[in-house]
């Protein structure tokens, strides 16, 4: 009998679990953030937003992002120039790339140890020595560093191979009122009812770290500063909502170009389900045609609490659409 109820869950499969409900398919909850779902005489399990027609190759390709990034380069599909550090004698290899960079490890997920803006090989020799030290964690896990796109974040969302969403990711940052510090202004927003710790509801709350300390001192500004009226600052240059982001509807601005590129992407990576993080400056217009524009990496089991409760612009069902393409197969 499984003590996790359905409240419990993680918010993708919590999603999942209440649309499930709507339409009579019975559920198994196993932990947090898998279920299995039973519909007549069919069954099937979801893990995350991942349902077991999600292809377990595409799952590999996503889960490497060097590797996805040499797919989507065999498919003309436009990403940042990229190299792979295997281990500290390598880290000459940055010097063929464009400085700024961006760092992360080959393998993880909601930005965890990603780092933006390293402005030299200095930089980029600190940073791959800490993972190569504290930051890995497995056998095959390394290092790989981009040069920086440039323009917004936005995080696109297909299901059945066919866009769906796009979200604006706006990074977390706060706004002065004139009178509050850029502490207080961090738990003033920490307090709205959406957010929580962990990825339980439909926004995290923004923690207070070195990256935020590091990229405050960047901007000339530490937790006691007052921020005039209306000055906005930001706390984290990724805007995942899993470091205290928010995200804002902006699928009616995606042109067709776009929508077929995306819809190309996860056919090339043999995802049914796909989250694409993309940076550019304008979703109305063709990405390919916009310089330092690209995507970013793809998302086997993309989150879909940004799609159901956007801070700006009206919700979109993906939870729905995903139970759509499932039942197509039964």
């Amino acid at each position: 009998m499984s003590t996790i109820s359905p409240d419990n869950l993680s918010i993708s499969p919590r999603l999942l679990y209440q649309e499930a409900q709507k339409r009579d398919i019975k559920c198994k909850i196993f932990d947090k953030y898998t279920l299995l779902m039973k519909k007549e005489a069919q069954q099937w399990y979801v893990r995350g937003s991942r349902t077991s027609w999600q292809s377990s190759v595409g799952k590999s390709l996503a889960d490497y992002k060097h590797l996805t990034k040499i797919v989507l380069n065999h498919f003309h599909i436009p990403t940042a120039n990229f190299v792979v550090v295997r281990n500290i004698r390598e880290i000459k290899k940055v010097n063929s790339l464009k400085f700024p960079l961006v760092g992360k490890p080959t393998v993880g997920n909601h930005g965890d140890d990603v780092v933006v803006g390293i402005k030299n090989i200095t930089e980029a020799e600190k940073y791959a020595t800490r993972l190569f030290e504290h930051g890995l964690k497995k056998e095959d896990e390394f290092v790989l560093f981009e040069e920086q796109l440039r323009g917004k974040e936005y995080r696109i969302l297909c299901i059945d191979y066919k866009f769906v969403a796009a979200s604006y990711r706006k990074a977390a940052f706060v706004t002065g009122d004139g009178k509050k510090t850029i502490e207080q202004l961090i738990d003033e927003k920490n307090s709205h009812p959406w957010r929580s710790k962990k990825h339980l509801s439909p926004l995290t709350s923004i923690e207070i770290d070195d990256l935020v300390n590091s990229y405050l001192e960047e901007q000339g500004y530490e937790l006691t500063s007052i921020l005039n009226k209306g000055k906005e600052v930001g706390l984290r240059k990724t805007g995942n909502l899993s470091t205290g982001g928010e995200a804002w509807n902006v699928t009616n601005e995606v042109c067709e170009k776009n929508k077929k590129l995306f819809e190309k992407i996860a056919t090339a990576c043999d995802l049914n389900t796909v989250g694409i993080d993309v940076i550019c400056n304008d979703l109305s217009q063709p990405i390919t045609s916009q310089p330092h524009a690209g995507v970013i990496e793809v998302n086997v089991s993309p989150g879909l609490r940004m799609h159901h409760y956007p801070l700006q612009g009206e919700p979109i069902d993906a939870a729905g659409k995903i139970l759509d393409m499932v039942e197509k197969k039964l």
